[in-house]
């Protein structure tokens, strides 16, 4: 047992989501308030990975360093583990974050004014990886039916077809929603990027927070041919709340897509890890299962607390997640626009990301991120319901 109750000081380690710099003067809120925005958890890091980072501390050299074989073991053992995905030592590239590695990405198999496709809603970086590099970004609409989304395969397909697409970024399970796409929905998917030629970048860190009872399928899992037409993006980052280190990796089996991308690594003099880069992953990998396993079912105990709290709010409705411990409301019975939501929450001193932020598709939602101990939740929830009751005095 692990006390994810445990409240730790994050504002202690610099912490940017807990800092009251930042909370000042990006959110114009008081020391006191509870960001719910950023995309990491609130627990206390798996003793495991505390106690690799210390030893290797204390040894007196911070200097340039590799990757050993370790590194590689762990990533292979742990996917076939935990996703029964079989990997080989030479498709692994360990890289420093998966929104600089979609940068570099973009940059290897795509030329100036080349389409790169997403799914919307979807998370910013993905939009400026495109655009930031100069390329056409394309969107293709998730279909939101009874509060879930879908994929629009005729869309999709439509825009493969007219707009040239080299490049398509995926994200699975799917952020902001935590939706898990169904095995039939990624061979459909990967059927259209073998169709049009289109590589398909796969973007999996939020795939190590599943709910029990919810299945997650790799999309190499799902199609028998896309492995040798994809890259996998993968980092422990979400799951073991590891990303102020940077750490991340891509899998490529195709050795002339996998080459590629190697060169422009090399352009862009991306080349010694981060130096507790490998000892807190291959702790996260080897020691630290029981720790997430505990931490997931924790997540899922707070979901429910959530899904409880907003369904006694009439106007706002949180879409059912299956992974990740985001959660995606609708509130636009709620609020009249974006402005009127963002001072709802300054005036409940909490932070929170607007839907306007996911590129397209999301305004009048509100992404919340609960992965907390259960007193900050519900301190969190509480100070929603006081803003609520007194904002209904005034209708």
């Amino acid at each position: 047992m692990y006390d994810l109750d445990k409240v730790i000081d994050r504002k202690q380690g610099n912490a940017r989501k807990w800092s009251n710099q930042v909370l000042k003067e990006k959110f114009g809120l008081a020391e006191d308030a509870i960001p719910m925005d950023l995309a990491d958890i609130d627990f206390e890091v798996a003793p495991a990975i505390q106690a690799a980072l210390m030893k290797r501390a204390s040894i007196g050299d911070y200097s340039y360093s590799y990757v050993p074989d370790e590194f590689y073991q762990a990533v292979i053992d742990w996917n076939q583990r935990r996703y029964e995905t079989h990997i080989e030592k030479e498709w692994i590239k360990l890289t420093f974050g998966t929104v600089s590695t979609l940068h570099y990405i973009v940059q290897a198999y795509t030329e100036k004014g080349d389409g790169v496709l997403i799914n919307t809603p979807a998370y910013n970086p993905f939009a400026e990886a495109v655009e930031h590099n100069e390329r056409k970004l394309f969107c293709s609409s998730l279909i939101n039916h009874d509060n879930r989304y879908y994929l629009d395969f005729e869309d999709m397909e439509r825009q493969m077809q007219e707009n040239k697409i080299k490049l398509f970024i995926f994200c699975s399970p799917q952020n902001p929603s935590g939706r898990i796409w169904t095995k039939d929905e990624l061979f459909r998917l990967a059927e259209l990027c073998l169709r049009y030629d289109v590589l398909l970048v796969c973007d999996e860190i939020h795939r190590d927070i599943v709910y029990k009872g919810q299945t997650f399928t790799s999309i190499w899992n799902a199609h028998p041919e896309i492995a040798q037409h994809s890259v996998l993006c993968l980092s422990p980052n979400k799951g073991f709340n590891l990303g102020g280190l940077k750490i991340s990796y891509v899998v490529i089996p195709n050795q002339q897509i996998r080459e590629t991308l190697l060169n422009q690594l090399q352009k862009n003099s991306i080349t010694s890890p981060h130096v507790f880069a490998v000892p807190a992953i291959v702790a996260a990998y080897n020691e630290s299962e029981a720790w997430l396993d505990e931490m997931i079912d924790y997540v899922a105990e707070n979901m429910q607390i959530v899904y409880d709290f907003f369904a006694e709010i009439p106007e706002a409705k949180v879409m059912p997640a299956e992974s990740s411990f985001l959660v995606w409301v609708d509130v636009r019975d709620w609020f009249k626009d974006e402005t009127d939501m963002q001072e709802f929450f300054r005036r409940a001193n909490l932070t929170m990301v607007v839907g306007s932020y996911f590129v397209q598709d999301g305004e009048g939602f509100v992404r919340l991120s609960i992965g907390m101990p259960r007193e900050l939740l519900l301190e969190a929830l509480g100070r929603i319901k006081k803003e609520y009751v007194r904002s209904m005095e005034y209708v």
